[in-house]
C-alpha cells in the first residue's frame, strides 16, 4: 500500500529540519573561525615609573683622579720621601681603581620607587639633561645623553666606562665637557658623563630597571671639590705646565673640570630639565624632573 500523502510530507519536513540545523551549526562554526582571525589588535599599555628625590648629601667626586688623593696622611708640598709613596698609591687608588681619598661634591639621589611593568631593559631607558633655551640663539641644549645602562658606575669596581659611554656636551653657551681653568688643558676623561652623575643599579647584573636604582646627581651650587693635579704635576704624573699654580705642588680648589649641573640651573624653574624616555614600544616619557626642585639655590 502506498503512503499516503499527508504522511510523505511529514518526513520530507523532517529532513528538512535536520538539514537546516547542519547548515546552522556549519555557519556558527564559520563565524566563530572568522571572529578569532578578525580579532582587533589593542596596543600594549606604555610602561610607567615614580621617582622619590633626596637631597643634602655629599659623594665623593668617582671617576676624576685629579680630584682624589691616596690615603693615608701627607705633607703638602710632598716631602722627597713622600713623593714615590704617594705617586705609587695615587696610581693604584685613583687612577687604575677608584678606591682613594676623593674629594666630597653635594649630591641629589633620585630614586626609582614604583616600575610597571617590572621588565623595562636599561638599554631602552634615555636619560638626557636639558638646558631649556639658555644659548645664545634661545635653543635648548642637551649637557648629557645617554642610555642607563650606559651610565653605571660602582665605584671601587668599574675601572672603565661602558663603550658607549656618554660625554658632557653644553648647557646653554657653557662646553663642559671643555671646561678647563688652564688654557688649552682637557685632562684625561674629562669629557665623561660621571662628571655630572652616574647610575647605581640596586642590583649590579641586573639588566632591567629596578626599584630602588638611584641616579646620583652632583650638584654645583656651592663649594668646589679639592683637585690634586698640582700635586700629580710635581711627581711627574701630568706636565709641568698643567698646573697653572707653578710648583706650589698643593691641593686647589678645582679648576681643571667641572662637576654637577651647572648653578644656572637652579634660577628658575624651567631653566633645566632631566627627561627619563622608554624608547621601546610605545615610546613614551617616563619622568620629567624640573633641576630646580632638586637642591637649593645657595651660593650659586
Amino acid at each position: 500500500m502506498r503512503p499516503s500523502r499527508r504522511r510523505w510530507r511529514h518526513a520530507r519536513r523532517g529532513v528538512a529540519t535536520i538539514i537546516g540545523t547542519i547548515l546552522l551549526l556549519a555557519l556558527t562554526m564559520v563565524a566563530g573561525a572568522l571572529l578569532w582571525s578578525f580579532r582587533i589588535y589593542t596596543p600594549p599599555a606604555p610602561p610607567s615609573i615614580s621617582v622619590a628625590v633626596r637631597t643634602g648629601s655629599s659623594q665623593p667626586a668617582w671617576g676624576d683622579p685629579t680630584d682624589c688623593q691616596p690615603w693615608g696622611t701627607w705633607t703638602y708640598p710632598l716631602t722627597d720621601s713622600e713623593k714615590t709613596p704617594w705617586e705609587n698609591d695615587w696610581y693604584d687608588e685613583c687612577y687604575l681603581t677608584p678606591t682613594g681619598n676623593f674629594s666630597a661634591i653635594n649630591v641629589t639621589q633620585i630614586i626609582i620607587s614604583g616600575v610597571s611593568p617590572n621588565n623595562i631593559p636599561l638599554t631602552e631607558i634615555q636619560f638626557q639633561f636639558i638646558c631649556n633655551n639658555a644659548s645664545s640663539t634661545g635653543g635648548t641644549t642637551i649637557l648629557v645623553q645617554g642610555s642607563l645602562d650606559s651610565m653605571v658606575w660602582f665605584p671601587g669596581v668599574s675601572t672603565e666606562p661602558a663603550p658607549n659611554a656618554p660625554s658632557l656636551g653644553y648647557c646653554g653657551n657653557f662646553d663642559a665637557g671643555g671646561y678647563s681653568g688652564v688654557a688649552g688643558l682637557t685632562p684625561a676623561n674629562g669629557t665623561l658623563y660621571n662628571r655630572l652623575g652616574m647610575f647605581f643599579p640596586l642590583i649590579g647584573s641586573s639588566s632591567v630597571l629596578t626599584v630602588g636604582d638611584t641616579l646620583i646627581l652632583y650638584i654645583h651650587n656651592g663649594g668646589w671639590p679639592i683637585t690634586f693635579l698640582c700635586v700629580a704635576a710635581s711627581v711627574g704624573l701630568y706636565a709641568a705646565s698643567d698646573c697653572p699654580h707653578g710648583d706650589s705642588a698643593t691641593p686647589q680648589l678645582d679648576y681643571d673640570d667641572y662637576h654637577g649641573a651647572p648653578p644656572w640651573c637652579f634660577t628658575s624653574y624651567n631653566a633645566c630639565d632631566i627627561m627619563l624616555t622608554y624608547t621601546g614600544n610605545p615610546a613614551t616619557r617616563l619622568a620629567l624632573i624640573p633641576v630646580s626642585t632638586l637642591a637649593p639655590p645657595t651660593n650659586p
